[in-house]
């Protein structure tokens, strides 16, 4: 099967919520505002979202979306922030619209699973939207600094992997394989 893999359009958008994201944990003192600004604008570039909607959650994505709306007390209340409240809307309006023309580019800028994909798109954006409106859901995807930085290579060098059109050396491994069937027969003859 053939996935449709990020465009730069994507990507465009990913930076933006990321820089809104991190703009917003800096003005909070968290540990993403330690960031030098090169390393924050370097950070902002991830080829995924640095932050998460707990799309492992599943408890928490039924409640939302599934059941009757009902506060729950253990649910945390949005703060009154309304840079952090634009970009966690912003950025389920954007995963949903992407989800729904490109699961595979959902999973891979979000890190969710299939089914969480699936569950938020199987309501309404408005749903969606409402749903979450009074709720703080993102979180940091890591945590310290130095353990951001590192991963954040990690993580963009395995995308971009997964995202790439095709290896360079294709045409090596496609005549090393045309190769293999005599080296066989001449250990095979040895045998």
């Amino acid at each position: 099967m053939e996935y449709e893999g990020l465009t730069r359009e994507h990507l465009a958008n990913v930076e933006a919520l990321n820089r809104g994201w991190l703009r917003c944990w800096r003005e909070r003192g968290a540990s993403a505002g330690n960031l030098t600004a090169r390393l924050r604008d370097r950070a902002a570039t991830a080829p995924f979202l640095l932050f998460s909607f707990r799309e492992q959650d599943d408890d928490l994505w039924t409640r939302l979306l599934e059941k009757p709306l009902q506060p729950d007390l253990l649910d945390e209340p949005l703060r009154s922030n309304d840079e952090l409240h634009a970009v966690q809307s912003n950025g389920l309006a954007f995963i949903w619209a992407l989800a729904w023309r490109n699961p595979y580019a959902a999973r891979i800028i979000s890190g969710a699973p299939s089914g969480w994909c699936e569950r938020i798109t199987s309501v309404t954006l408005t749903r969606v939207l409402e749903r979450t409106s009074g709720r703080s859901l993102i979180r940091p995807r890591l945590e310290t600094t130095a353990m951001m930085h590192k991963e954040f290579a990690q993580i963009g060098a395995f995308q971009s992997m997964l995202t790439a059109d095709q290896p360079a050396s294709n045409g090596r491994l496609k005549a090393a394989a045309c190769r293999t069937p005599q080296f066989t027969r001449q250990v095979t003859d040895k045998v």
